[in-house]
């Protein structure tokens, strides 16, 4: 079959902070690596770009497609890997297809919870769940300062978070709040909250003035400041927030093995994460990479982050599904 390869493009509309952080070159091992991503195109051409810098003699052909799709072919291709790596998928997602990723502890130094069971999968990026605000639509209503300011009448209607049920993102959302309130403060939200069945719509609603708030992730929201709308604030809930992390992983029986682990070290690297962070505002894994310096963003380190067992949010999934239907099916 053929695959689409993808050229090593200018894109990076880098700063002076992201070209002197070094990479430290790997033992040569010139090949081709095949990366299935599921990542926008802006992400994918900074991390060539990088790759491009790093090491010249390895040629990255991509395959763009949806992380499910994706996912699926990766396992229907199981007997014969087409792949050699993929990128990126939540971690209890990739905990779902282990059976097709192969153990690689990456040379980078990472945080311990950025790397899966025996390496199975590193860190890529981390979600961080907030508010999204348009302080244009306020009317009147008090900046909210964390999760449970939302559950005042006040918001009723004015507030839209993703279909749990059809984005991931979203169920981490629902599932970190019950963690914090339980099934009546689900209640309470469900009350107030429009569901949208798209993520994607809850920043663009909120950009677009149609809502007032909006919980969805750090990066969507970062993007249209970045873009200079003043309007839009970022809350970092009183309470505390969620991580959702993301990871990349090499494939079983991988047709270039070598070449796969050396692309996962680069992806891993101080560089390839701040030119993926400064083009897609994706929290990189790797915590040596300075958002602050290079967007404004507090270090994670300096918010309270509400601890949620990855495992755990997995395995009850459809029970936490099945009780944010009920709640919001009452409040209709």
């Amino acid at each position: 079959m053929s695959r689409p390869t993808l050229l090593k493009t200018l894109i990076l509309a880098g700063t002076a902070l992201i070209g002197s952080l070094a990479f430290t070159s790997l033992p040569a091992a010139a090949g081709t690596a095949v990366l299935y991503a599921s990542n926008n195109s802006a992400a994918v051409d900074a991390l060539l770009k990088v790759v491009g810098d790093a090491a010249p003699d390895l040629e990255v052909e991509v395959v763009r497609g949806a992380t499910g799709a994706l996912l699926k072919r990766i396992e229907a291709e199981a007997a014969a890997p087409e792949a050699d790596l993929f990128w990126s998928a939540g971690f209890p997602t990739l905990a779902a297809y282990g059976a097709v990723l192969a153990p690689y502890h990456t040379k980078v130094e990472l945080p311990a919870d950025m790397v899966g069971p025996d390496g199975l999968w590193t860190g890529a990026n981390v979600h961080v769940m907030v508010l999204m605000v348009n302080d244009r639509r306020l009317d009147g209503r008090s900046m909210p300062a964390g999760w449970a300011d939302l559950f005042d009448p006040a918001w009723k209607g004015q507030v839209v978070i993703g279909d749990p049920a059809n984005s991931s993102s979203a169920y981490a959302q629902i599932y970190g709040l019950y963690q914090l309130f339980g099934r009546e403060g689900l209640e309470k939200l469900a009350r107030n909250v429009v569901v949208t069945g798209s993520s994607s719509n809850v920043y663009k609603s909120v950009a677009a003035g149609e809502f007032a708030a909006g919980i969805t992730m750090e990066y969507s929201a970062q993007a249209y400041v970045a873009g200079g709308q003043s309007e839009i604030r970022l809350v970092y809930p009183a309470e505390g927030t969620f991580l959702s992390p993301e990871g990349m992983a090499v494939v079983k029986g991988a047709p270039h093995p070598q070449a796969a682990q050396r692309l996962l070290d680069i992806m891993a690297s101080d560089a390839a994460q701040a030119a993926i962070f400064a083009a897609t505002w994706r929290r990189p894994a790797n915590d040596r990479v300075d958002v602050t310096a290079i967007a404004g963003l507090p270090r994670l380190a300096d918010l309270k982050v509400i601890a949620v067992d990855q495992d755990a949010a997995a395995r009850d999934r459809d029970r936490v599904l099945a009780i944010w239907q009920e709640v919001t099916a009452a409040a209709r």
